[in-house]
């Protein structure tokens, strides 16, 4: 007979990973954080920083179909917000995700690829996962990961042997722009197994929940503000943790 008090501690370890960066940050996360969001303040301006926060209701429309037409205008929307060029990079639905459970048992934990950025001879490429368009949330914070990798690898800006934490600078570059919500809300979830017995949980991106509560609160001290009303955007958790940093943050 399984150990129900055992499976719970696991899926409590495996909830605490899932919730910490996918990679040690130089220096601990705290510190982490807020210099390298000082630095893409310096690089990219302070008026990006200043912009409103893209919500949900303003980004994806009204009678969103899940279709690789709205996916992909969708995406041109992003584009807008990160100040990508039309036609920039070239976009591809043709990705295929690779899953992979980190540790054996039921508490495994599925890594997935949904995103590629790639350069190209004339054009560099973004490849998404065709399963994104049925979830705009996710869809939004993957494919401005991407776009992310064009901004700082496509433009030069750092280069993976100067910046080898690149993949969370990455993230951290979407909660710059103003999509934090997004890339906050789709860090974990947990989905159906396909044998239909209970949930599997699903980790994304590189920062997860913590520190992207910790960046987002870092992002509305910068922005001046103390109690933002766009926080009840965020899920739960991370709403909870950025409270609590943004609190810590004006005592200090």
């Amino acid at each position: 007979m399984r150990n129900p008090i055992g499976m719970m501690r696991r899926s409590q370890q495996v909830r605490s990973q899932l919730k910490a960066p996918r990679e040690r940050l130089p220096g601990g996360s705290r510190r982490w954080i807020r210099s390298s969001m000082d630095w893409l303040v310096a690089e990219f301006g302070r008026d990006v920083l200043l912009r409103p926060i893209a919500l949900p209701t303003d980004v994806i429309p009204d009678g969103y179909d899940g279709s690789r037409a709205a996916a992909t205008e969708l995406c041109g929307r992003v584009d807008g917000r990160m100040d990508l060029r039309p036609g920039q990079c070239g976009l591809s639905f043709e990705l295929n995700g690779v899953r992979r459970p980190s540790n054996r048992g039921t508490t495994a934990v599925v890594k997935e690829q949904h995103g590629r950025w790639s350069r190209g001879a004339d054009q560099n490429q973004i490849e998404l996962s065709p399963t994104l368009a049925a979830d705009p949330v996710a869809l939004i914070a993957i494919y401005a990961h991407e776009v992310g990798h064009e901004l700082l690898l496509g433009g030069e800006r750092i280069t993976l042997t100067r910046r080898p934490d690149h993949e969370p600078l990455t993230d951290l570059i979407t909660v710059f722009y103003g999509l934090g919500i997004f890339t906050a809300n789709a860090a974990y979830e947990r989905r159906p197994r396909p044998n239909g017995r209970g949930k599997q949980p699903v980790a994304r991106g590189y920062l997860r929940e913590a520190a992207l509560a910790e960046a987002l609160a870092y992002y509305a001290l910068l922005r001046g503000e103390r109690h933002p009303d766009w926080d009840r955007h965020l899920d739960p958790p991370v709403r909870r943790g950025m409270r609590n940093q943004l609190a810590v943050l004006h005592r200090r």
